[in-house]
This record gives structure tokens, sequence and C-alpha cells, in this order.
């Protein structure tokens, strides 16, 4: 069986990670998202289908020069929230955080 998140849950996994991040990237909010802040260190993207090595196209936010261990944090932290809404989060590296069905 082929379980995979769907795109409402790929997008609420991203505003949670968003509403996290804003703070420690300076923001009053959320930081924004999408391919624009993201390579301006702004927020997080999402990469519904990142392939990295040896794991096949993996949804994963996406977000290089931000706090330093984002990700790691973030999946630490957020957690319960992720599961809350049936999602999985593991760091691949510090700028990227892998989304799986939980």
């Amino acid at each position: 069986m082929d379980i995979r998140l769907t795109s409402q849950q790929q997008d609420q996994a991203l505003a949670i990670v968003a509403a996290w991040l804003g703070p420690k990237l300076g923001h009053d909010g959320p930081a924004p998202t999408g391919q624009d802040a993201a390579y301006t260190a702004l927020g997080p993207m999402l990469n519904p289908e990142w392939d990295w090595p040896s794991a096949g196209p993996t949804p994963t936010i996406l977000l290089e020069g931000g706090p330093a261990d984002w990700a790691h944090d973030a999946g630490f932290e957020l957690a319960d929230q992720l599961r809350g809404i049936g999602v999985f989060a593991e760091p691949y590296a510090a700028y990227a955080l892998c989304l799986y069905p939980a």
C-alpha cells in the first residue's frame, strides 16, 4: 500500500513550521513562505518532491541560511503539532525537514 501525505497536510505542516520560524527570523508573525522567501532566507518553502539521495521524492520543507539546525529543532519541538495533522517530520540536514505520514 502506497501511503502519501495529502497536499493539505503538506501545506498545514509548512504553516506550522512558518509560525514556529517567524520569531526566530525576526518576524512578528509567521515567516513568509515560498521560493522567493526561501531563496532570500526570509522563510521556508515546500518542495513536494524533493529528491534526496537514495530515498526518492519526499515532501520536504527547505530553508538555507535560516537559524542554525532549525530543521533538527523543528522536528523535535513541533512533533506533537505535526502528529496532530498526521505528519512525522525528520531532518535530512540542518536546512531540510522531510515529511512522512505519521
